[in-house]
């Protein structure tokens, strides 16, 4: 029990042959309130671990790839929250681009070129007046 909710975990051993012939053996746990039983234990192991892959692969595209998030950007704890986010906000628009204009349009490109294409793509596109709204607000003190 956890916070007056029933938990449950599964544990999962992967064991995986590598290249070099040697056992490579690594364990997972999930914690959720799903009952298991023996019907549906494959299949949260299954979600589990494509969960884990699908979050672990994004992380690592950002990581290694483009972001270079590999290093604080700041002592200051917000400021690195807020950098993470616009890495985030990068990565989306990243992949937009490359798997609903390249991939539809049958362009190849280098992961190398991608992203400093796309952003001189949005330096070549004018912003008018009428682009940017800006409201004045005055503030109320109390």
């Amino acid at each position: 029990m956890f916070q007056n909710t029933d938990v449950n975990l599964i544990y999962y051993t992967e064991k995986k042959i590598k290249p070099d012939g040697k056992e490579q053996t690594t364990e997972f746990a999930w914690i959720t309130d799903i009952t298991i039983t023996k019907n549906n234990a494959r299949k949260i192991v299954n979600a589990g671990r494509n969960r884990w892959k699908i979050e672990n692969q994004g992380f690592n595209r950002q990581k290694h790839w483009q972001g270079n998030i590999e290093h604080a950007c700041s002592w200051n704890e917000q400021v690195q929250k807020n950098h993470y986010l616009m890495e985030q906000i990068a990565d989306f628009i990243k992949q937009l681009y490359e798997y609903f204009y390249l991939a539809k349009n049958e362009i190849k490109k280098l992961q190398k070129n991608i992203s400093p294409e796309l952003l001189a793509s949005f330096g070549r596109q004018p912003t008018k007046p009428e682009d940017i709204k800006v409201e004045l607000h005055s503030a109320v003190l109390n």
